[in-house]
């Protein structure tokens, strides 16, 4: 179908959809689209045309109009098309778009490290916004995903952090660089410190390495409610050390409130977006779960079962020395992880040094006669390379559905 928006408007448009921009101007997220200069098509081999956008299942995606537009529209419902008389980022979020941009363009000694907060949907919507808006000034940075169950740059289980070297409107658009795998999609128990320890190490590495950068923006998860959840951000904030905090406030939530007041203690710039933005999505539980599944699916497509000597192959698991305030890795002895429930483990291959080969699911320890199963897709050359196994707590399915957990 074809649609007509008039500037000023918003179409916000549910997944699964494919909009192409016949004339006009739209603002997807900050990245602006016009209308290709060719005919339109509707070949499906075109789909990453500049005016066309493929917006997943369990997406949403916000298109304003900075000209009045005409649209060419694919999707399965028509209730997942809303139109708004008005721009769905609100003045705010351009107000410390603004602010920041001051703050990277006057900032000349080291890379601003900014960190988005908070329990509602819409961080990860931000960071894309900011992300954008930055690169269209010229600014060059990175993305620090330390959210473990809904990752936008790689598979659930793992952190990452990549180069923004172009606009983000998809998962599609950045690629990671530096992958920790943890294995699991919640920071429970010494999870909390394992993950933010891991950041502050990603950083300090990319920082090195790319000495020219502005800017890391840095996603995180919602877990915020109970002790716990105030524990585990404020050791993140304390690991991290960012420059600039952006929350989400709410005043109902008491836990949120003690965050923001260590941050304020530590004289950090923070901004809080305190307005309910009704325009966001929330994913519910299932559209959760969806997406996780749909991204263990598509990295275990090119899996495959394969077998590796067991020989000197070390089995470890990572913790937390509290007195040292380190992770270490810890043995675990084969005959008793042999009595455990650990098949179809998710597991990080790693080398001598705990460098990252792949990640895996793992089928079967045969100490008998010398052998692990293993579903992954290593190369001949990257098995030679394994020396560990690193094991998670994530137990799935070849398809990528939860099968329950390994508790060690």
């Amino acid at each position: 179908m074809k649609k007509n928006i008039e500037k000023g408007n918003t179409l916000i448009v549910k997944g699964p959809s494919r909009i192409t921009l016949l004339e006009g101007e739209l603002d997807v997220f900050g990245k602006i689209l016009h209308p290709d200069k060719g005919s339109p098509t509707q070949d499906t081999t075109n789909f990453k045309a500049q005016n066309t956008l493929i917006i997943p299942s369990a997406q949403c995606f916000p298109l304003y109009a900075q000209e009045n537009s005409i649209l060419e529209i694919y999707t399965n419902n028509e209730e997942n098309l809303e139109l708004i008389e008005e721009n769905s980022i609100s003045d705010k979020w351009i107000e410390i778009k603004n602010e920041i941009l001051k703050v990277l363009k006057n900032e000349k000694e080291s890379p601003i490290k900014i960190m988005v907060l908070g329990i509602s949907s819409g961080k990860t919507t931000l960071i894309k916004y900011l992300a954008n808006n930055f690169i269209k000034e010229g600014l060059k940075g990175g993305y620090l995903d330390s959210d473990l169950g809904q990752q936008i740059i790689y598979v659930p289980t793992t952190i990452n952090l990549g180069s923004i070297k172009d606009y983000i409107v998809s998962s599609e658009d950045i690629t990671t660089e530096m992958t920790e795998f943890i294995g699991a999609t919640f920071p429970k128990g010494d999870y909390k410190f394992i993950v933010s320890i891991s950041c502050r190490k990603m950083i300090d590495e990319f920082t090195t390495k790319n000495k020219d950068i502005d800017f890391i923006l840095i996603d995180t998860d919602g877990w915020i409610k109970t002790e716990a959840g105030v524990i585990y951000k404020n050791y993140f904030i304390k690991a991290v050390d960012p420059d600039i905090i952006i929350a989400f406030h709410d005043d109902s939530i008491e836990e949120l409130i003690d965050i923001e007041k260590t941050v304020s203690e530590k004289n950090k710039k923070t901004f809080l977006i305190e307005e309910k933005n009704e325009f966001f999505y929330e994913k519910d539980k299932e559209e959760r779960r969806f997406l996780r599944q749909s991204q263990f699916s598509k990295k275990f497509e090119t899996f495959r079962k394969m077998t590796i000597p067991l020989n000197e192959m070390k089995f470890i698991k990572t913790e937390y020395d509290k007195e040292k305030d380190e992770i270490f890795e810890k043995n675990i002895n084969i005959n008793e992880l042999i009595n455990l429930p650990y098949h179809y483990v998710i597991v990080g291959l790693l080398t001598e040094n705990s460098e990252l080969v792949e990640i895996g699911l793992l089928f079967t320890i045969n100490s008998e006669k010398n052998y692990i199963l293993l579903f992954s897709d290593l190369t001949y050359k990257e098995q030679l390379k394994v020396k560990k196994i690193l094991l998670g707590s994530l137990r799935l399915s070849t398809k990528g559905n939860h099968q329950g957990y390994l508790y060690l």
